[in-house]
C-alpha cells in the first residue's frame, strides 16, 4: 500500500492511478469511499487489535478509533472511518459525512444549481 500525494488515501502499489481520487460527486466515488473506509479499519484491526497506535509507539493510548486516520476531535465521529473531514458529504444519508456541521440539503456540497 502507498499513499496517494493527491488525497493523502492509500491504495495498491500496483494501481496506475488512485482509485480514491476519480470523479468525487459519481455513485462510484460514494461506493469506493464508503469501502475504502470499512477495509481500512478492518486492515488496521487485523494488523494492530483493538488498543490502538499512534505515532508515538505507544501501544496503550487510542488516537483514532476508527482507523480513517484522522484523531479526534477533529474526526466528529471516530466510530465509523468514512466519517472524517475529508469525506465526501453524501447528499442523502443524514449524516455530516465531512465533519463541517452540516448534513444534507444544509451542506453546501449538496447544494443544488
Amino acid at each position: 500500500m502507498i499513499v496517494c500525494e493527491s488525497c493523502g488515501r492509500h491504495h495498491k502499489v500496483n494501481d496506475t492511478t488512485c482509485p480514491f481520487c476519480a470523479k468525487r460527486s459519481s455513485p462510484a466515488w460514494r461506493a469506493v469511499q464508503l469501502a475504502a473506509g470499512v477495509v481500512t479499519t478492518a486492515v488496521l484491526t487485523a494488523c494492530y487489535g483493538t488498543s490502538g497506535f499512534n505515532d508515538t509507539g505507544d501501544t496503550n493510548t487510542l488516537t483514532d478509533a476508527d482507523g480513517d486516520g484522522v484523531e479526534a476531535p477533529e474526526d466528529c465521529d471516530d466510530d465509523n472511518a468514512a466519517v472524517n473531514p475529508s469525506a465526501i458529504e453524501i447528499c442523502d444519508n443524514e449524516i455530516d459525512d465531512d465533519c463541517d456541521e452540516a448534513t444534507d440539503a444544509e451542506d453546501t456540497d449538496c447544494a443544488t444549481e
